[in-house]
């Protein structure tokens, strides 16, 4: 794959920018957007790259599930063996062929296109995975509205997980019911309507299926009917543990449902799966790994290992790999193993010298951080509107997540430097903004 085949141009403008901004806004109203600046267009992709981010995410996320499975005999060793404290994934459930066979139902990997093709730096699993919400009505507004006609494509999360609730109801023989449980006071930027959980419901009902929406301490009074039959057998997980305890908001409901036979999606040993310790493992290769997941791995992952004293081998030649990160800081990033929205990322090109190796020391004793080569995306146009009215146009180098939901794609998230900046990108933590990318036929 060449760069020529890989970029695209940005599109005509639909319109004037302060129109353009109008109806981006209508179109995110009561959810989580940052208001300034405002991107006036998606992100353009060459159809073949949009769908390869997506069939590639799929596959290297059936290689990672595979692994997981390879760890051990039992749940105490798997999560052992990516150093998982079971206090952190307190809603396993008691049926481990259950819990497997949802494991992966909805994942969300950071990715980069570059030079050499899509890599995938690290994979978002489970029903809390950030940004579907935004994801699916960005899709709505600049496909279906502001750039209707001008041939973009977008897939859709919330279709993807009504096919995914209709196939769990027909497996699992229960009512076409979904429960979607979250907090208004887990959502950012002051929002406090329930539209971000409203939308995805009216979506299901359009659907044919009955669904509600539930703050966690409502779930358990909704969850039955008068005669006691549960009302909802199916669920959605929307939110993470890590988050609600940080927040102090109570999750123990959530286990109170599952118990009483409510199917929340995703099971817990997403957990597994987004563990970044399992990346390296699959980077590193695993005995029983099949030649074709040792190829995928190949081609879509950077070079990644659980950072140690231990010998690798890096670009032919054998380092230790501690000595090797010191020696060479400018190629590598510091990952914690369990951690979201860029926290516990430290990249070398960026970091002093001191800092960088006592970080590296800090993570050989705790054992609880990856090392990963740096790849950097190629850069797209794309023009923004600043909250003084003025328009610029530069490349810019955008972290895209391409949805699997249900083994089906879901759409592509994009998040990036207005500046045109790289390096650590989240919305929340460091400035970046929020838009998709799109299929340019």
């Amino acid at each position: 794959m060449t760069s020529s085949e890989i970029l695209a141009p940005a599109p005509l403008l639909a319109g004037e920018p302060e129109e353009i901004r109008d109806r981006l806004r209508h179109g995110m109203r009561d959810v989580p957007f940052p208001p300034n600046p405002v991107p006036l267009h998606p992100v353009l992709l060459p159809a073949a790259t949009y769908e390869e981010l997506h069939s590639a995410a799929a596959a290297v996320l059936g290689v990672l599930f595979r692994a997981a499975r390879r760890l051990g005999n039992d749940r105490g060793e798997r999560l052992a063996a990516l150093g998982i404290d079971p206090v952190t994934a307190p809603l396993f459930t008691g049926d481990d062929e259950w819990e497997w066979r949802y494991a992966a139902c909805i994942a969300r990997p950071d990715a980069f296109v570059t030079p050499d093709g899509v890599k995938l730096i690290e994979y978002n699993v489970g029903g809390g995975v950030g940004a579907a919400v935004q994801t699916q009505l960005l899709g709505d507004t600049w496909v279906d509205d502001i750039y209707a006609g001008r041939g973009l494509s977008a897939y859709r999360p919330y279709a993807a997980r009504a096919d995914l609730f209709e196939e769990t109801a027909a497996r699992e023989g229960t009512d076409r019911a979904v429960a979607l449980v979250g907090s208004v006071a887990d959502l950012v930027r002051g929002v406090t309507s329930t539209r971000y959980f409203d939308s995805e419901v009216d979506y299901l009902r359009r659907r044919g299926l009955r669904a509600e929406f539930f703050e966690p301490t409502d779930l358990m009074d909704g969850l039955f009917t008068r005669d006691g039959r549960l009302s909802y057998p199916l669920g959605l997980r929307h939110f993470t543990v890590q988050e609600w305890g940080e927040m102090g908001l109570d999750w123990s409901p959530l286990g109170e449902a599952l118990a009483a036979g409510c199917q929340l999606l995703a099971s817990q040993t997403s957990a597994l799966l987004s563990n970044k310790k399992l990346l390296a493992v699959a980077s590193a290769g695993q005995p029983g790994m099949s030649a074709q997941d040792r190829e995928l791995v190949q081609r879509y992952l950077p070079w990644t290992r659980v950072v140690g004293t231990q010998q690798v081998r890096y670009q032919g030649a054998l380092h230790r790999l501690d000595e090797l990160l010191l020696a060479c800081p400018e190629r590598f990033l510091l990952k914690g193993a369990i951690g979201m929205k860029g926290e516990k990322v430290l990249m070398g090109r960026d970091t002093d010298t001191a800092t960088w190796r006592a970080a590296v020391g800090a993570a050989v004793h705790a054992g609880d951080s990856i090392a990963q080569e740096r790849v950097e995306s190629l850069r797209y146009p794309m023009s923004v509107r600043a909250e003084d009215g003025s328009v610029t146009t530069g490349l810019v180098a955008p972290v895209l997540g391409p949805f699997v939901i249900g083994g089906r794609p879901g759409g592509c998230l994009a998040r990036f430097f207005p500046d045109g900046a790289d390096g650590v990108i989240s919305v929340e933590r460091h400035g970046g903004l929020q838009n998709i990318a799109v299929a340019a036929h």
